[in-house]
């Protein structure tokens, strides 16, 4: 059950005029009560936790190494700041920080990875996190004041991701390339799916999801379903775990996208 608490922070700020970064009334750094570092990697996740015990000194700090961890911690009780990364063995992070904004679950997200890939960066700019810190690029000293700065109630983007959006949108952007419903199919074939198994599991048609893959194809200037793949691991529309498991960033967000613009049905008399 979700923990009663006040709404998130409005979107009303953009720093980039590419990302939607909250800004709001500062929390009062001596009376927070509990920080949250979800990051599957150990040594990082330390780093992390050591930087907001000197940003916040005082502050208890809960360290999970998996989604699942993080959703039943915080769950069990919100947390007035989350550091997120975007790779867990077990869920997305993209669709992890929305889970997270839509239950309530903390005051402030930010998250902190490394992981820019052209599809990543498009989840985010309709998500709502309040600082994107690239911890391969900064160094703690930085951390530790983007955090007070998040913290304030100001949003913070890592230079090395500015560097990015400025690259991606000078190459194009895949989206809007793609349409909502081209690049959910994308998210499912893109890992080698055949389009009966893909047809099944978005409810479409054979006939609907290779044409799909037919535009697909010409838009992305590949010739084959091989090349297919090996282009949706590049741009990050799909992960290819070390198990051999698969993980589509952010496509829950894309299906409840795309239904929220499907026209409304003919009313029952």
């Amino acid at each position: 059950m979700t923990l009663p608490g006040p709404e998130p922070t409005p979107l009303v700020y953009s720093q980039d005029e590419d990302f939607l970064i909250a800004v709001g009334e500062p929390l009062a750094l001596t009376e927070l009560s509990r920080i949250v570092v979800a990051k599957w990697d150990g040594l990082y996740a330390d780093a992390l936790r050591n930087a907001c015990e000197r940003a916040f000194a005082g502050t208890p700090v809960q360290v999970c190494r998996c989604g699942a961890d993080t959703l039943a911690a915080l769950r069990q009780q919100r947390a007035d700041l989350v550091l997120l990364g975007l790779t867990f063995v077990d869920l997305d992070g993209i669709d992890l920080l929305q889970t997270i904004v839509r239950e309530r679950l903390a005051l402030r997200v930010m998250v902190v990875s490394g992981r820019k890939d052209e599809h990543s960066l498009q989840a985010l700019r309709v998500a709502r996190f309040d600082g994107f810190f690239d911890p391969y690029a900064e160094e703690v000293p930085a951390l530790v004041e983007a955090l007070r700065q998040v913290a304030g109630g100001q949003g913070y983007l890592s230079p090395t991701l500015r560097r990015e959006l400025f690259v991606q949108r000078s190459a194009g952007m895949l989206v809007p390339r793609l349409t909502l419903a081209e690049l959910q199919v994308f998210c499912v074939i893109g890992d080698g799916t055949d389009d009966r198994e893909a047809a099944e599991r978005l409810g479409l048609s054979d006939a609907t999801v290779q044409t799909h893959r037919r535009n697909l194809m010409r838009k992305l200037d590949v010739t084959t379903s091989a090349k297919l793949v090996r282009e949706a691991v590049r741009l990050g529309v799909v992960r290819i775990q070390p198990d051999g498991s698969v993980v589509r960033p952010g496509f829950e967000q894309l299906r409840a996208e795309r239904a929220s613009r499907k026209p409304a049905g003919p009313a029952v008399k």
